[in-house]
C-alpha cells in the first residue's frame, strides 16, 4: 500500500512542470521549465482581471461576428487585438507547456543509448554544449515572449501621459505621489451607452464593450498625480509643480488619507511626456523584434529563390540574376532605404508595413550570392547527378535534394543578419524615418531622449542597451549554430 502510495505521489510529482526533467536528472532544464512556468502563473495572479477581459472580449467577438456576419466598427481594434493575442498565447503556454514537458520527460525515461539519433538531434546537443550560445538563445526566447505578453507584462500603458508637469522627466527607480479621486478625469474610450435595447445581441454588445473598455483603460482616469499636499478643514490643498490646487475631500476616496493617497513607480523613469521608459520598453520589442524577424524571413525567401535558380540553371539566366544583384548591391544601402521610403511614405497603410517590405526587400542580395555558392558546389555532387540520371524534375531536384543541404549556411547567416535589421530599423527610428509616433520602438524612444542626454539619460540608455543585448544574442546564437551544424567543426 506504502509503495503504491509512493508511486501514485511520485506520478503526480512529474505532472508539475519541470520536475519530470528533474527526477531524470536534467537539473538545468528542469528548473528553467519551472521557473518559466511560476512566471506564467504570477503574470496570471498578478493581471488576472486584464487575462480574463481579454478572453472574454475575444470570445464576444467571435459570436458576435458568427450572428452578426459583418464587423461591428468596435471589435478589431489595434488596443484591443494585442490583448486577445497576449491572453490567448498565455493560456496556450500554460496548457501546452505541461503536456510538452510531461511527453518529454517520458521520452527521456524511455530512450536508450543505442537509440537512434537524427541530425538535428546531434546539431541540437552539440550546441547546447556551447554555454554562451544557450544564453544568446536563452535571452532571445525571454525578449519573444516578453514582446507577445507585453499588454500583460508592462505594468502601465505605455502611451498614457496625465499631470506631465509633475511626471516628465523622473530618473529610475522614482516614484510619484497621486490622489485618487470618486470620479475619472478621462471618458472611457469605449462607452455602452446607445445599447440599451433588450435581446441576445444587444446584451453580448454591451458586455462586448464593457470588456473592451477595460482592457484599453490606462489606469489614470481617478488619479491626479501631486507634488505634496496638505489638509485643511474639508479640503486637500495639493500643488502640481508650480500650480496649486484645492479639492474638496468629498471628491476623493474615501475619508482618510490612506484611502485616497498612493504612489506610482517607475522602474525605469518616464520621459518628457511623464510616460514610463520600462512599459514603453516593453511595448516597442514588439515592433523591434517582430519587424527584425519578419523583414528576415522575406529576404531568406527571396534570396535563396534567386540563389537557388541561379546557381542551378546557370548560363544566361545566373549572369542575367547576378547581374541585377550586383546593381543592387552598387547602391548603399541605408541610402536604398530612405529613396523607396521617400517614394511610397504617401501610400494608404501603417508605415511599418512599408518598413518591413523594404527591409526584407534591400537584404537579400548577400543572401542570394551565398546560396549560389553553395548550390554550383552542391549540383556537381553525386546524388544530384543520380536524380538526374533517374530522370527527376528539376523542381524536385531543387527543393528535396539540393536546398535541405544548402540549409546550414543559409540558417546561420539569417540569425545573424536579424540583429543588422533591427540596427537598420532603430537607425531609421533615430531619422524620424520610422515607426511613426505614439507607437513605441527602440529606435524613436532613442530619438525622442537624445535633446536629452546630459539632464535624462535614462530615455536613451535603456532602449540602447536592450538593442545591444538582443544583437549580440543573435550573433552569439548564430556562432552556436554555425559551429553545431558544421560537422567538420563537431569532429
Amino acid at each position: 500500500m506504502l509503495k503504491l502510495l509512493t508511486a501514485n505521489i511520485s506520478r503526480g510529482i512529474t505532472l508539475v512542470p519541470g520536475f519530470g526533467h528533474l527526477r531524470n536528472g536534467k537539473v538545468r532544464s528542469g528548473m528553467a521549465i519551472f521557473m518559466l512556468y511560476v512566471g506564467l502563473l504570477l503574470t496570471v495572479f498578478f493581471r488576472f482581471n486584464s487575462f480574463v477581459s481579454g478572453l472574454e472580449s475575444f470570445l464576444y467577438s467571435i459570436v458576435l461576428l458568427a450572428i452578426r456576419g459583418e464587423e461591428p466598427m468596435h471589435v478589431f481594434r489595434a488596443a484591443v487585438v494585442e490583448h486577445w493575442i497576449a491572453s490567448l498565447a498565455l493560456l496556450a503556454l500554460l496548457i501546452v507547456i505541461p503536456i510538452w514537458a510531461y511527453s518529454k520527460s517520458r521520452q527521456q525515461r524511455t530512450t536508450t543509448d543505442d537509440h537512434a539519433v537524427s541530425q538535428v538531434v546531434l546539431a541540437w546537443q552539440e550546441f547546447k554544449t556551447q554555454r554562451v550560445a544557450v544564453f544568446g538563445l536563452l535571452t532571445i526566447l525571454i525578449m519573444y515572449g516578453i514582446a507577445l505578453l507585453c499588454p500583460l507584462v508592462a505594468p502601465y500603458d505605455p502611451n498614457a501621459l496625465q499631470d506631465p508637469q509633475v511626471t516628465k522627466f523622473q530618473p529610475p527607480f522614482s516614484s510619484v505621489r497621486y490622489l485618487v479621486l470618486k470620479e475619472p478625469r478621462v471618458a472611457a474610450v469605449i462607452s455602452s451607452a446607445g445599447e440599451s435595447g433588450k435581446g441576445f445581441v444587444h446584451t453580448l454588445i454591451r458586455n462586448l464593450k464593457e470588456a473592451n473598455a477595460t482592457l484599453v483603460q490606462s489606469g489614470l482616469e481617478h488619479l491626479l498625480f501631486i507634488t505634496e499636499y496638505h489638509v485643511e478643514a474639508d479640503y486637500v490643498v495639493a500643488t502640481q509643480g508650480k500650480n496649486a490646487l484645492r479639492i474638496p475631500i468629498h471628491e476623493l476616496q474615501g475619508e482618510k488619507p490612506e484611502d485616497w493617497e498612493g504612489r506610482r513607480f517607475f522602474l525605469l523613469g518616464t520621459d518628457r511626456y511623464g510616460r514610463d521608459i520600462f512599459s514603453r520598453l516593453i511595448y516597442g520589442s514588439r515592433i523591434s523584434l517582430a519587424l527584425g524577424l519578419i523583414a528576415v524571413l522575406l529576404a531568406v525567401t527571396v534570396g535563396t529563390l534567386v540563389g537557388l535558380i541561379s546557381g542551378y540553371f546557370g548560363g544566361y539566366v545566373d549572369k542575367s540574376l547576378m547581374r541585377f544583384v550586383d546593381v543592387l548591391l552598387a547602391f548603399p544601402n541605408l541610402f536604398f532605404i530612405l529613396i523607396i521610403i521617400a517614394l511610397f511614405q504617401q501610400l494608404p497603410f501603417p508605415r511599418v508595413f512599408l518598413i518591413v517590405a523594404v527591409l526584407g526587400l534591400t537584404s537579400w542580395m548577400g543572401i542570394s550570392r551565398l546560396v549560389r555558392g553553395q548550390v554550383l558546389s552542391l549540383k556537381e555532387e553525386e546524388f544530384v547527378l543520380a536524380a538526374h540520371a533517374l530522370g527527376f524534375k528539376h523542381k524536385r531536384i531543387i527543393l528535396r535534394h539540393i536546398l535541405p543541404n544548402a540549409l546550414t549556411p543559409i540558417i546561420v547567416n539569417a540569425t545573424l543578419r536579424i540583429g543588422g535589421i533591427i540596427l537598420v530599423e532603430a537607425a531609421l527610428s533615430f531619422l524620424n524615418l520610422g515607426v511613426e509616433p505614439p507607437t513605441a520602438s527602440w529606435g524613436n524612444i532613442i530619438y525622442e531622449g537624445k535633446d536629452y542626454l546630459s539632464t535624462a539619460w535614462w530615455i536613451s540608455t535603456f532602449p540602447g542597451f536592450a538593442i545591444v543585448l538582443t544583437v549580440i544574442s543573435f550573433n552569439l546564437v548564430g556562432d552556436g549554430l554555425r559551429d553545431a551544424l558544421d560537422p567538420r567543426i563537431r569532429m
